[in-house]
């Protein structure tokens, strides 16, 4: 049951980071409208860019799991790193 939890704790922070690498350049740059920006990243083009840059947070936990060992985190943060990949793809290509 452990193994599993950290999965999980691995995921959720595979979630989180993007989610607040986001949130920290709303604030930045729209003064914290994060829906307006993606509107506004969207008319540009870029939102696809600046989403892609936001998912690339994930991999400093992913090195510092693998270099002590702890790869269920680690499988955890990878997988989110892929499907938000696949999310961008999509994103990109179909809207």
């Amino acid at each position: 049951m452990i193994n599993d939890s950290l999965f999980i704790k691995g995921t959720v922070l595979g979630l989180i980071l993007p989610t607040l690498a986001f949130l920290v350049y709303s604030n930045i740059v729209m003064e914290g409208d994060m829906l307006a920006l993606y509107y506004q990243l969207k008319a540009m083009d870029v939102h696809t860019h600046v989403l892609s840059l936001c998912t690339f947070i994930n991999l400093i936990p992913f090195l510092i799991f693998m270099r002590v060992d702890r790869e269920k985190p680690a499988k955890g943060i990878l997988m989110v790193t892929i499907l938000l990949a696949l999310f961008v793809m999509i994103n990109k290509f179909l809207f």
